[in-house]
């Protein structure tokens, strides 16, 4: 093979390949509907699941809707959680993010830092096909009521 064209390869393709295409959005949401058994092993500790409605903003600055389905397992207000954030954009497309990760941070049930693993797990017009994973981090402004706000930010990198 050419050498000059061995040159032009890495200097000009290469970063094209190594391009990582990134989803990153900021999303909030209202708690709309929290239903929760108490656990009688230790004070506070709560089995539940909730719902919630609210907006998302991607980087490029295109607005959505979110519904927000989750089923948690908290210790005063921190543990565990699975979420599934439906995300609706105007034009008809759609993405389903879950979200595995934990609420820690707060001792008292209010303002908990989230964190947690994110994966894409379906979507359709220009999110069909598209698959991939990342993280999320975020807070709620209370504790965990309805009409409480969650703050969420994400980074996925899609494949």
């Amino acid at each position: 093979m050419n050498v000059k064209l061995l040159i032009f390869l890495f200097i000009f393709c290469a970063p094209i390949v190594s391009q990582t295409n990134l989803i990153k959005f900021e999303m909030k949401y209202g708690i709309t509907s929290n239903n929760y058994i108490s656990v009688n092993d230790t004070n506070d500790h709560r089995i539940g699941k909730a719902t919630g409605e609210g907006s998302v903003l991607f980087s490029d600055g295109t607005n959505a809707k979110v519904s927000v389905y989750f089923i948690y397992d908290y210790l005063k207000g921190n543990g565990d959680f699975t979420e599934y954030y439906d995300i609706n954009l105007n034009d008809g497309s759609s993405l389903t993010v879950q979200a595995k990760g934990q609420s820690v941070g707060s001792s008292n049930g209010i303002a908990p830092l989230f964190t947690g693993n994110v994966t894409i797990t379906g979507g359709s017009g220009k999110f069909e096909g598209v698959y991939g994973e990342g993280t999320m981090t975020g807070n709620r402004n209370e504790a965990l009521i309805d009409g409480a706000t969650v703050k969420l930010s994400f980074t996925i990198y899609v494949k």
